[in-house]
């Protein structure tokens, strides 16, 4: 898997994570994706805005299903909802990190199979740069044939 190539195709879809200067930093069972630092992204007093700490967490319960599900074609991810816990600045670029392993997956694929049906809790933790955690995310995805192919 080109995990740069994957990102470079979402940048161009949706400029939102353009913006974010997106990186794809891992996805296996362990899912990172870091956001940049800068004139897009930054806040009135030049921290990470809160929507990019937002869009940092939220971006790894897409990406699980995009590595793992069997039939991407027939179903797609939403978020249901979305928790965000403020830590401390994020004065750096962020990476947002989650675990969701093969054992998950498999279970995910297979109620799919089954029901057409999977929800799914993700916790991501964003560090800046020294790796101090700035935010945690909790967020809750829908796995569905939302396109009805």
């Amino acid at each position: 898997m080109d995990l740069e190539k994957m990102a470079a195709s979402i940048r161009q879809k949706f400029p939102i994570y353009d913006n974010a200067g997106l990186e794809i930093l891992q996805a296996d069972e362990i899912f990172k994706a870091r956001v940049v630092l800068g004139e897009k992204t930054q806040n009135h007093v030049h921290m990470m805005h809160a929507a990019f700490l937002f869009l940092g967490g939220e971006f790894l319960g897409g990406l699980v299903p995009m590595r793992h599900l069997n039939h991407p074609e027939k179903f797609q991810p939403v978020v249901r909802d979305l928790k965000i816990d403020f830590k401390a600045p994020a004065l750096t670029s962020i990476t947002a990190q989650a675990v969701f392993t093969q054992a998950e997956a498999d279970e995910m694929n297979q109620q799919l199979e089954e029901s057409g049906r999977f929800d799914f809790t993700l916790v991501a933790d964003l560090t800046d740069e020294a790796g101090t955690l700035v935010a945690q995310t909790t967020a809750n995805y829908a796995l569905r044939n939302f396109s009805g192919k």
